[in-house]
């Protein structure tokens, strides 16, 4: 991403430079500093003027406290020797206190602040600061190794600052990374601006807490903030399903790019807001979303929404429901809000009522939709609304389905020609845009002409299409900083060198001792490989047999100390392990608490696991597992195929231990597929997200093409265990004499979790329990699936087996071997 915003420099920073220039010299002079203790001294003599220069180099520890008082024409100014080469890093963060204060040219990176802010507008609770401003500095990969201790990058207080032409990425850890405090009158009514920030990847958090930019908080939300957002680019911002959320009154969101991201700008709490000029750009990805409304007396105008993939709370118009007499902290009434002249284009989910329950019934009202246009031609329907919506009014709306032949009030069906221009954005080419029924509404915006007030019947995106006026939005290239290039060390799997290694006592391991990251383990051989030692894998690694054997390799212990797993992924691991076998109690003395485990300590990095062809066995005591994931470690995908799981007294798979409740879990993506479980004393898979906590849409789960016989016999016991799971598709799998003493597949859901078990045989087995009842879909059977002989292992369909040929892809039910 970074290759597409070089080789621009900034208009605003050579103005900065030279009104710092022009300050110094009249006003102030220049104080060169090449350690805290001379910046600490340079401080406490720092006048109206002065510049205090950080010399090049790695600054560690470096606890700065900027505190001053400046004046508008002679502000004080702390900036870098040169740009990009003042690098804060350890347990480094600044302050700033005071009146009249500019910080320019910072980088924080290797390291993480133990105290709470990296950048904080403030000293403490009695000084904050006024009238100051930070631009041009980056942070980026600035994270402690527990991804669930929460910090903020930069939290902003006092009123009339300014957080300008910054670089902000790879935040991987719970906290916000950008937030505007109002918790008390000094920071109401601020007036402070976020303005052409590059804001960039944030990876899923699995978890609340991922928000990239978050304005008041609950308690002050019907407080006025007079913030200003605007021109800033959200690059992949995933954390969370809140990529922006507005928790306060009379705030002005406008002209920013949200590209590809995984989540909305949410009208959280708070009233009179206005959301005019920006861009949601999805460019078809799953899950990418565009703007959630909540509250009274919204604004929504001349916003472009292209190519979302999002539904419910990521939608790309998400209008909710309110709770009735709400307190703070749930969900007002949508109320006296005006939807007009946006765009939408390709994109799938246009919801109104969002969030309909039992809780949730206090239904919009004097909400107006007008002078938009809808354009789909892949679909029939223009929104979908969850409750009633008479409070809703529809008017001079353009709309573009597949039938042609959209007749609801409010809209008519017209296709404006939309191409695609050179940035991307699809725009009408038809100069016949009109409608009859259009209504004029007052815009609250700096950026239209007296020329085109006269013309709001237009309808759409009046900046955007209308005009030939140029287009006015954040993209990579006049957003952030032009100096700094973030480096990506990302190596995938498979990618590097072969090391071929023979059988041994810890061939393995002295083997992985050489690899770099991204080489491939090769086992040459048959037979036994001994073990006494486990691989701790702290880089993408590939450990895989080598073509052509006609046995799996395996993996024994043979030492009799514990705990010990034959593989632990730590902190920056990942993993492909390829026709392996793991034998969890050898006849050496030696037993395994796993195969495969992730750090018992919390990780930073995300990870990824993927197992084909593989065997496990003889893991026989109640907690030991083939695999497990603890507490504090995420993985984007975790995919066995092709495998066999046998003789396991815990769970064999178990991704369940996040029991906090709030929301978190192990894996973004679960995939089961091929796969056979048979004489398993616990569940096959055990995968929790605990609590009612609506900030992530995953886990994922697929089981396809599966077989699991005498799994989890026990009273209550489950085969397949899915708490809160909210997106699980089980098919094409066999169940037989299993969960006979509870559920096949229990689930523990919301009533619009995406859940289906469908073309499954449940033979002599526990049920499919759900909350709702309504998971299970077309194709089920209830027949002794007459497996070739299963007590040798072997559990090939007999040719009159009535699973041949019952799978939803033709196929048989149940593995395919």
């Amino acid at each position: 991403m970074k290759s597409i915003r070089n080789n621009l420099f900034r208009n605003q920073w050579i103005i900065l430079l030279t009104i710092c220039a022009f300050c110094v010299s009249v006003y102030g002079e220049n104080k060169m500093l090449n350690s805290v203790e001379e910046f600490k001294q340079a401080v406490k003599s720092a006048s109206p003027g002065d510049t205090l220069i950080l010399a090049n180099g790695n600054w560690d520890d470096a606890d700065l406290l900027f505190e001053g008082s400046g004046t508008e024409a002679a502000p004080i100014v702390l900036m870098a020797e040169e740009s990009g080469k003042v690098i804060l890093q350890g347990q480094s963060r600044l302050r700033i206190a005071g009146e009249y204060l500019v910080v320019s040219g910072l980088v924080f990176t290797n390291g993480y602040t133990p105290r709470r802010n990296v950048i904080e507008f403030r000293k403490d609770s009695k000084k904050l600061a006024n009238h100051s401003r930070v631009t041009n500095c980056v942070i980026d990969d600035y994270n402690p190794p527990d991804r669930f201790k929460r910090d903020t990058w930069v939290m902003m207080y006092g009123k009339h600052n300014r957080f300008d032409h910054n670089y902000l990425a790879n935040k991987k850890n719970s906290g916000v990374t950008v937030v505007v405090r109002l918790n008390d009158e000094r920071s109401q009514e601020n007036y402070n601006r976020i303005d052409h920030n590059f804001f960039g990847y944030r990876p899923r958090l699995g978890s609340n807490g991922g928000e990239t930019l978050r304005v008041g908080v609950s308690t002050y939300s019907l407080t006025s903030s007079r913030t200003i957002i605007e021109d800033n680019f959200f690059y992949q911002c995933n954390g969370e399903t809140e990529v922006a959320s507005v928790k306060a009154s009379d705030t002005i969101v406008r002209r920013n790019t949200f590209y590809e991201c995984e989540g909305s700008l949410v009208m959280r709490h708070g009233n009179r807001n206005i959301v005019e000029g920006n861009y949601f750009i999805g460019n078809g990805k799953a899950e990418t979303g565009g703007l959630r409304v909540i509250n009274a007396g919204h604004k929504v105008y001349n916003n472009h929404f292209q190519g979302l993939r999002g539904d419910r709370f990521r939608a790309a118009l998400a209008v909710m429901n309110g709770v009735p007499n709400s307190l703070i902290n749930r969900y007002h009434k949508v109320k006296d809000v005006t939807i007009a002249h946006n765009t939408f284009v390709d994109c799938e989910n246009i919801k109104i009522g969002v969030g309909s329950d039992f809780e949730r019934t206090d239904v919009p009202e004097n909400t107006v939709i007008a002078n938009n246009i809808f354009y789909n031609k892949s679909r029939d329907f223009v929104y979908e609304a969850l409750d009633d919506i008479s409070g809703v009014t529809f008017s001079g709306n353009i709309v573009t389905t597949k039938s042609g032949n959209f007749q609801e009030g409010g809209f008519r069906e017209f296709d404006p020609g939309f191409k695609k221009d050179e940035d991307g954005i699809w725009v009408p080419t038809n100069s016949k845009i009109e409608t009859k029924d259009s209504e004029e509404f007052e815009f609250v915006t700096a950026d239209i002409t007296d020329t085109e007030r006269q013309s709001m019947k237009a309808v759409g995106a009046i900046q955007i299409e209308n005009t030939s006026k140029p287009r006015k939005w954040a993209t990579a290239k006049n957003t952030g900083v032009d100096w700094y290039k973030s480096e990506n060390n990302t190596v995938k799997l498979s990618s590097g060198k072969v090391h071929s290694v023979g059988r041994g006592t810890d061939s393995i391991y002295e083997a992985l001792q050489q690899a770099q990251p991204g080489d491939i383990i090769e086992l040459s051989e048959s037979g036994e490989y001994e073990c006494t030692k486990p691989l701790i894998l702290t880089q993408p690694t590939t450990i895989r047999a080598k073509a052509g054997l006609t046995e799996k390799p395996l993996l024994i212990y043979v030492e009799n100390r514990r705990p010990f797993s034959f593989i632990a992924i730590e902190d920056g691991g990942s993993l492909s392990v390829q026709g392996l076998a793991f034998d969890g109690n050898s006849d050496r003395g030696g037993v395994a608490e796993s195969a495969i485990r992730t750090s018992k300590d919390p990780m930073i990095e995300h990870y990824n696991l993927f197992v084909d062809n593989c065997e496990f066995f003889d893991f026989q005591e109640s907690r030991f597992n083939a695999f497990r994931a603890y507490q504090s470690t995420f993985a984007d995908t975790v995919k066995f195929t092709n495998s066999t799981f046998y003789s396991i007294s815990g769970e064999a798979i178990s991704m369940a231990s996040e029991k906090e409740d709030r929301g978190k879990y192990n894996a973004e993506f679960v995939i089961l597929e091929n796969c056979v479980f048979y004489s398993v004393m616990g569940a096959a898979l055990n995968l929790y997200r605990g609590g009612n906590d609506e900030s992530t849409f995953g886990p994922f789960l697929t089981v396809n093409h599966c077989t699991f016989d005498y799994v989890n016999n026990k009273e209550q016991g489950s085969v397949i265990r899915l708490i809160g799971v909210q997106n699980a598709i089980v098919k094409n799998s066999t169940f037989s004499g299993s969960g006979r003493g509870g559920r096949s597949v229990k689930f523990e859901e919301f009533r619009w979790d995406n859940l289906a078990v469908s073309h499954c045989n449940i033979y002599n087995s526990g049920k499919v329990e759900s909350f709702y009842d309504n998971v299970t879909g077309e194709g089920m059977l209830a027949v002794d699936p007459m497996f070739v002989d299963k007590d040798a292992g072997d559990f090939r369909l007999q040719p009159e087996s009535g699973l041949r040929g019952k799978a939803d892809d033709g196929k048989d039910i149940g593995a395919l071997r």
